[in-house]
């Protein structure tokens, strides 16, 4: 029973499921770009459900034991991306994507990352977390130049790495971020694992975002669900790189979440649906989609849910 003696039962047709009367007007049709499901932004007409597979699904981890020395080459390069289905943005890229490349290492390995500048404009490489002083990357790499970062992974959990030069803003608004995973000595248990990186793009040079994307495309998880195993647990290494908004937010519809934040313990620190983070700050959240069909997941800030960074977990 509900307030005011309203019974729902078995035999009851509860207020928001009687038949209502055909509207006087024609029913508002969604505008090309739009989505059925309240949201208005899609993707580009050209990218298909397996377009951001590198960008959501991390690398494995490798059960290699004792530390090893990761070796990568990585160049930034002017890109212009297509980040909704009528804006073009022109990005300053880590290897022509936004977020870059998801690295990925066990706490204690050494890692040796070259960098090329293959751009009109200086730059460098950041990495948060635990490293050496000498790889902090606050010194600019010219246009044409290059440098070479030597870290130790650590701690384990979840890390952001960003271009770091000054206006550090302006550089990671125009897609200069990506993650950096480091796994724990024992390893976490198996789970479907997903990455997820909120960011924004100031589509029209106002000086805010007016797009927000998951992986650097508007509204591709709305088109294009993630599919998750019913039942299964799901991993999931969220980070929010938008940097001209003070607070973003990550809400999962009709499930709840454990939350490790930065991914740098192995005991839950909460349970909830929904979880804050503030510019760079980042989380594990595990969970298990019981029964099948889609679950929703967005920012509880509604311009960013809005315009772009609203999706659904699929389990199937």
């Amino acid at each position: 029973m509900l307030g005011g003696g309203l019974v729902i039962g078995a035999g009851a047709v509860a207020w928001w499921n009687r038949p209502r009367a055909a509207p006087a007007q024609p029913a508002h049709r969604p505008t090309p770009g739009q989505s059925r499901y309240g949201h208005g932004v899609m993707p580009p007409e050209h990218l298909g459900p397996l377009s951001l597979d590198a960008r959501t699904l991390p690398p494995p981890p490798d059960p290699q034991a004792g530390p090893v020395t990761r070796r990568y080459s990585v160049a930034i390069v002017d890109q212009r991306i297509g980040v909704s289905t009528d804006r073009l943005f022109d990005a300053w890229t880590f290897e022509g994507s936004v977020p870059g490349p998801i690295f990925r290492a066990n706490e204690g390995d050494q890692l040796e990352i070259t960098l090329h500048n293959r751009t009109a404009h200086a730059h460098n490489l950041h990495f948060h977390g635990r490293h050496e002083i000498e790889a902090d990357g606050w010194e600019p790499v010219p246009p044409g130049g290059e440098a070479v970062y030597r870290l130790t992974a650590g701690p384990f959990g979840v890390h952001p790495y960003h271009c770091d030069f000054t206006p550090s803003e302006d550089h990671i608004a125009n897609g200069l971020y990506g993650l950096l995973i480091v796994d724990p000595p024992t390893h976490r248990p198996p789970a479907r694992e997903v990455a997820l990186v909120l960011g924004g793009f100031d589509v029209d040079a106002d000086g805010r975002s007016d797009l927000f994307a998951w992986n650097g495309v508007a509204g591709f998880y709305a088109k294009y669900p993630i599919k998750v195993p019913a039942g299964e647990r799901v991993r999931v290494y969220l980070a929010n790189l938008v940097t001209d908004q003070p607070l973003a937010s990550f809400h999962l519809h009709a499930e709840v979440f454990e939350v490790y934040r930065n991914g740098t313990g192995v005991i839950p620190d909460e349970r909830t649906d929904v979880l804050s983070l503030g510019p760079a700050e980042r989380a594990i959240v595990e969970f298990r989609l019981s029964n099948r069909g889609r679950y929703m997941f967005h920012p509880h800030q509604r311009q960013m849910a809005e315009h772009g960074a609203m999706g659904w977990f699929a389990a199937v």
